[in-house]
């Protein structure tokens, strides 16, 4: 009866991280831009022609997504100009936003943790976000918001995940692309 006792009040070993929200990395000063393609038979044409004139004016851009009659992308802020002024020497009709920051949320595996983003997007409408776009990987979410929300989302996303201060990374699109 004695052995059960002191097996119970052993601590519990852990050999792998908890599959649990980890982190949270913010990059600031990004652009989105929403490009017509049309629907016709032409638009895939008109879909490559718009990634084509864009790394010829060496613009970088992800969280690409292809709608119906739409391409979306986001990309650097200091990119914008330069963006712009290429997609109208091309005739395409996009409208742009800046000043919004990409808020990644990390996990270590986010298959495992069910319903991870309904907490992630209540979480940014709570701060009063606006959800542009978002993505996601095996350890990520991704998720673009209006950059003067961006500190009132990471509170609301600590509050939520139980993370401290120190769970956060934040860094400017620039900083990242020097290193």
């Amino acid at each position: 009866m004695a052995e059960q006792t002191a097996q119970a009040a052993s601590p519990k070993i852990v050999f792998e991280r908890e599959r649990g929200v980890y982190a949270l990395e913010v990059l600031h000063d990004i652009a989105h831009a929403v490009v017509s393609t049309g629907d016709d038979v032409l638009r895939a044409s008109r879909q490559i022609h718009i990634f084509r004139t864009l790394t010829d004016a060496d613009v970088p851009i992800f969280l690409v997504k292809m709608h119906r009659t739409v391409v979306t992308f986001a990309l650097a802020g200091s990119d914008l100009a330069k963006a712009q002024e290429a997609l109208e020497t091309a005739n395409f009709k996009a409208t742009t936003r800046r000043d919004l920051a990409l808020i990644a949320v990390r996990a270590a595996s986010m298959r495992d943790l069910h319903g991870v983003m309904v907490e992630i997007a209540d979480s940014i409408a709570e701060a009063g976000a606006r959800l542009y776009e978002t993505g996601d990987s095996h350890n990520s979410v991704q998720c673009l918001i209006d950059g003067d929300r961006a500190a009132a989302s990471l509170a609301t996303l600590r509050e939520k995940f139980h993370l401290d201060a120190n769970a956060v990374k934040e860094s400017h699109f620039e900083e990242e692309r020097a290193a």
